[in-house]
């Protein structure tokens, strides 16, 4: 499929469409999850397509189950008059496309219309606390998730996106990774999930995106030149305009060149690190073919330290899961995993965040009875809370994160669609 206008910087959309104004009015659209060759279009209807499944019913507002912030969520007319106060500046909207860059966009671009031809809407589930997974149909077939997180303590939403349908490491304890790999995403398919997200949550009025994680389906190093592509257009501030230090992108590292491949990117970099010691991690990470020693120190270190000590923070995620990575030694071990980056890397913001293991293993997940996970169970909260202070009392800064979304499959290592489209030759 040929690019869209979302892969493209301000610039080069002006030369394609006939000025830079039409490509900034073209953003302003992109931006908030509104199709400009629809509200640009004087004989186009008055209200917003493909929005359907993002109405919330009567139902929806009344479950008693139903807890903060999903008890704010109101769906709201989406019309060209409400979305016109949107934008950034009177000029742009009033001058907007014209009916000659209309006809241009459609020409130049054969995925000029992101909501039919790049990635469609085709099902929404909401947790009860407020987490909305979206699942997305690409022009082949092939289906992809990706999941908003609002937060209450301050009013705005994490998006979690993919960058592959499926996952080639085989991580055991990751519903992904049971998938294999089916293919990369493109870097317009890795954006159609933030103009979705952002159409979403202008409608159902959820907190707005201001961060967002490559952790949802895929390894990003396995499709890194469309993961750093996606990652600039998020951060240019004429287009998505995220801060850089609002965006990571994480990885389990397969190999050095991992690190340097996506430490091009102006974003965080994160490392699903899961276990310290190496024969744990190959019993995690099966595809590991590296020493944790040699990803750290031929890949991690040399590459935050060629990096502006302003975008030197790095996070090193851990799923905990009870009996395997949990004890006390595996804590210990990553005190000491973590002494080279703190004494190699001059200004570095090291924080490890603890994951409770989230049961793929659910009713409604393709994995319910998998005899492969039937040592695999989610650690008791004194057991987490006793590994967090085995770091914290020797200097590590370390977090443990919330479940959010897995009563829908939503949390973190549940993501997989389950209808798999065969390979093509």
């Amino acid at each position: 499929i040929s690019p869209s206008p979302l892969s493209l910087k301000l610039d080069d959309l002006g030369k394609a469409i006939g000025g830079k104004g039409r490509a900034q009015a073209s953003w302003d659209c992109f931006r908030i999850g509104v199709d400009p060759l629809w509200f640009f279009d004087e004989s186009s209807s008055q209200t917003e397509p493909c929005i359907d499944l993002l109405s919330l019913s009567d139902e929806d507002g009344d479950d008693a189950n139903i807890q903060s912030p999903l008890q704010i969520y109101t769906t709201t007319a989406a019309t060209k008059e409400t979305i016109e106060h949107k934008f950034e500046t009177k000029r742009r909207k009033s001058n907007g496309l014209g009916r000659k860059a209309i006809e241009t966009i459609k020409e130049r671009f054969a995925s000029s219309n992101i909501e039919s031809t790049v990635a469609n809407l085709v099902e929404v589930s909401t947790s009860a606390d407020g987490t909305t997974k979206l699942l997305l149909r690409l022009f082949d077939g092939f289906e992809v998730e990706t999941v908003i997180i609002p937060w209450d303590d301050r009013q705005r939403s994490t998006l979690c996106v993919s960058s592959q349908v499926g996952c080639r490491q085989g991580c055991t304890f990751c519903a992904t990774g049971k998938m294999g790999k089916l293919r990369s995403l493109s870097s317009d398919e890795i954006l159609a999930q933030v103009y979705w997200a952002q159409k979403a949550c202008r409608v159902r009025g959820v907190y707005s995106i201001d961060n967002i994680v490559f952790m949802g389906m895929g390894e990003p190093a396995d499709n890194a030149d469309s993961v750093v592509k996606a990652a600039e257009i998020m951060v240019d501030k004429q287009l998505f305009q995220l801060a850089p230090r609002r965006v990571t992108i994480s990885t389990v590292a397969p190999t050095p060149q991992a690190f340097w491949d996506l430490g091009s990117a102006p974003v965080v970099l994160a490392w699903s690190v899961h276990a310290s010691r190496d024969h744990v991690r190959k019993k995690l990470v099966p595809t590991t073919r590296y020493s944790m020693a040699e990803l750290r120190d031929e890949g991690l270190i040399p590459v935050l330290n060629q990096r502006s000590k302003r975008m030197r923070a790095t996070m090193l995620e851990f799923a905990l899961i009870e009996g395997i990575n949990d004890n006390p030694e595996d804590a210990l071990d990553l005190v000491e995993f973590c002494q080279p980056l703190l004494q190699n890397v001059p200004g570095i913001k090291l924080v490890v965040n603890l994951i409770p293991w989230n049961d793929i293993r659910t009713p409604s997940s393709p994995f319910e009875g998998d005899v492969a996970l039937s040592d695999f169970r989610r650690p008791s909260d004194d057991r987490v809370l006793a590994f967090q202070k085995i770091l914290t009392e020797r200097g590590i800064l370390c977090y443990i994160r919330t479940t959010r979304g897995d009563d829908e499959n939503s949390a973190c290592g549940q993501l997989a669609t389950k209808k798999k489209k065969k390979k093509q030759a």
